[in-house]
């Protein structure tokens, strides 16, 4: 079989040399070419030597007798590849394979998957016969065609089992000082931007910033006004001494910005092959770069985290869970942006999917295996494919990026923790709350958008669900919510009046979905036309 070269699009791929006949190109952190290269001399020993690697990287090495292909563990810069007749076929970009357009052949599978999560699992894209490389995966394409999957890195607990919280702090900030101190030394001084909520994640890297002495510290903040959270973002910056700037955002103008050119353009790029494009901050950070607020080198430094993907956590503490029992969890957390999710639940392929994800990490129905199964398929799913690809949007306005809380040894060190710090972010607010005080002199606490206690909201909920009026309330609030949205993202959907918006929204309907199906049918954007031929609407 031919193994061609790969159509490597982006400016930032490196080539090494190999040998006479192989050659290495690596994307990333100029750091991880040196670790690359040392692992080809024993090919044979990569899988285990891929684990060693610190930074974000993405690598493709071609020789005579075989394709390699590596992502780090979070996907930082997605590949792709396909396998057909007697050709095998790699990009960094997936309309190199698949088409577009009138030469779009679609992967229905995917796109029932993409409706209702937001997402494609597996090395599914929702391009047909078109495959991507996986979060901490290293596929092998021989010369025969023959394709192998191996996963070098994947969440794991140890035997340390750290729980007391003086300890926990110390391993922790170990190792954060190891990625940031990595972080540090590659920007050299380069302006870091942080977009900054009223949440933990981007505090903790402002915190680190003022504690480490970087200066050369941006934080932007956005929404249609100034909302609690705003306020408490500015007042963050303020009491740490940053620069601290606001995007309003108003209706008129991000509808107009929205439908441009520009923006199919965007789009197209930041989709990579399986994901909804993330479009939170993309009119903040557009705002930035055409008013000349940051600098054109800057790095943009969001609060991405290994910390927080546990999600039922209720489930520990029961006798026994079967593989059904996991799967629908699953299922329930992952697949619920229409109003109907069914079509999620009893598509095949997707089972099939959770199940052979299932028999990769050896689920046993053990308290650590439940664990482990829905904090990792979160990571290797929603948190690779929707929540980092957030990072095209820096890349598609030219802007490097980087998130530390996500690197080798953040990542392994939240396996050394106890199940009982992991199954939730009690320490971790603890943990942010406590730096940041002694940081700044400040008692802030966390943000929470309402000022009413969680016992009242619980004990509401319990009235309302023993009435049977409890699904029938939450739509209604949830409906009013999307209506009067504080970042404005009800003004990204272009196919629903509001009166329409709210009837979805109040059956069970997310945004997301609003925005999934408006993607698919290329009706986001007046002007992009992914899946469908230029005439199709006129």
């Amino acid at each position: 079989m031919p193994l061609e070269s790969p159509i490597l699009a982006r400016s930032q791929w490196r080539t090494h040399t190999v040998s006479a006949t192989t050659t290495l190109w690596v994307m990333g952190d100029a750091s991880c070419d040196a670790q690359l290269c040392r692992l080809m001399d024993d090919v044979d020993s990569l899988t285990e030597g891929l684990r060693t690697v610190a930074g974000h990287f993405a690598a493709v090495v071609v020789g005579p007798e075989r394709i390699l292909l590596i992502e780090d563990p979070i996907r930082s810069f997605p590949i792709f590849y396909t396998v057909t007749g007697n050709v095998a076929r790699v990009s960094d970009g997936v309309s190199a394979l698949a088409g577009s357009g009138p030469d779009y052949v679609a992967d229905y599978d995917s796109r029932i998957e993409f409706r209702h999560g937001a997402y494609v699992a597996g090395s599914n894209t929702v391009h047909a016969d078109v495959r991507q490389v996986q979060a901490g995966e290293l596929v092998t394409i021989s010369a025969t065609g023959d394709i192998s999957q191996n996963f070098y890195r994947q969440i794991q607990y140890s035997a340390l089992r750290l729980e007391e919280t003086a300890a926990v702090d110390a391993h922790f900030t170990a190792a954060l000082d190891a990625s940031m101190s990595r972080l540090l030394a590659h920007a050299k001084g380069r302006q870091l931007v942080v977009p900054l909520s009223g949440g933990l994640d981007s505090r903790l890297l402002s915190v680190y910033l003022k504690d480490a002495g970087y200066t050369n510290v941006v934080n932007f903040t956005y929404g249609t006004g100034k909302t609690r959270e705003v306020l408490i973002s500015e007042q963050v910056a303020a009491a740490l001494d940053q620069k601290w700037l606001f995007c309003r955002y108003d209706e008129a103008t991000i509808r107009d910005a929205w439908d441009t050119p520009e923006t199919a353009d965007f789009i197209e790029f930041t989709h990579a092959g399986a994901s909804l494009p993330h479009i939170q901050d993309w009119y903040a950070v557009r705002w930035l770069k055409e008013e000349g607020l940051i600098d054109d080198d800057a790095i943009f430094l969001p609060g991405h985290t290994i910390v927080g993907n546990m999600h039922d956590d209720a489930i520990l503490e029961a006798e026994s869970t079967s593989r059904d029992d996991i799967k629908e969890l699953i299922l329930k957390h992952h697949y619920t942006l229409q109003p109907d999710n069914g079509a999620a639940h009893r598509n095949v392929r997707l089972t099939r999917t959770i199940d052979a994800f299932l028999d990769q990490i050896g689920y046993d129905g053990s308290a650590v295996s439940r664990l482990t199964a829905l904090e990792y398929w979160n990571v290797r799913e929603r948190q690779t494919k929707y929540i980092n690809n957030s990072v095209r949007n820096y890349e598609f306005f030219g802007y490097d990026w980087a998130l530390p809380m996500l690197d080798r040894e953040v990542y392994l060190a939240w396996g050394d923790l106890h199940p009982n710090i992991t199954r939730n972010r009690d320490w971790y607010e603890g943990y942010v709350n406590r730096r940041y005080g002694a940081t700044t002199g400040q008692d802030l606490g966390t943000f929470a958008p309402t000022d009413v206690p969680k016992s009242r909201r619980d004990a509401v909920k319990r009235i309302l669900g023993r009435v049977g009026l409890l699904r029938v309330v939450e739509g209604f609030v949830t409906a009013r919510a999307v209506q009067n949205h504080p970042m404005g993202f009800n003004w990204f959907v272009q196919g629903m009046s509001p009166a329409e918006l709210f009837a979805y929204t109040r059956s069970g309907g997310n945004l997301l979905g609003a925005y999934a199906d408006e993607f698919l049918t290329d009706t986001w954007n007046s002007h992009c036309r992914l899946f469908t031929p230029e005439d199709t609407f006129h």
